[in-house]
């Protein structure tokens, strides 16, 4: 799934981005934290998708919120946090 796809709240960890994305911006993914294991929450999606790069997998006071176009985000690939998912179908 990609991180464009996740819904506000949603978290998930990065597995990777596409072959598509160009050296110049995985590298700035990388330098500001997105790089594969890390955990992010999704803070609004859209255009720009907000984020919310989390330490540890928890909300903490030295997390980073980075906005991005939704078609750089549509290229990164997540893992979506399945205890997450479980509270979003008890709510359907």
């Amino acid at each position: 799934m990609s991180l464009a796809q996740l819904p506000a709240g949603r978290m998930a960890t990065i597995c990777e981005s596409a072959a598509t994305l160009d050296k110049h911006d995985a590298a700035m993914l990388r330098a500001m934290g997105l790089r594969p294991n890390a955990t992010v929450r999704v803070c609004r999606p859209g255009e720009p998708c907000i984020i919310e790069v989390l330490a540890g997998g928890e909300r903490c006071r030295d997390a980073c919120r980075i906005g991005m176009a939704r078609e750089l985000a549509d290229q990164i690939v997540v893992r979506v946090h399945e205890e997450n998912a479980a509270t979003e179908r008890g709510r359907a």
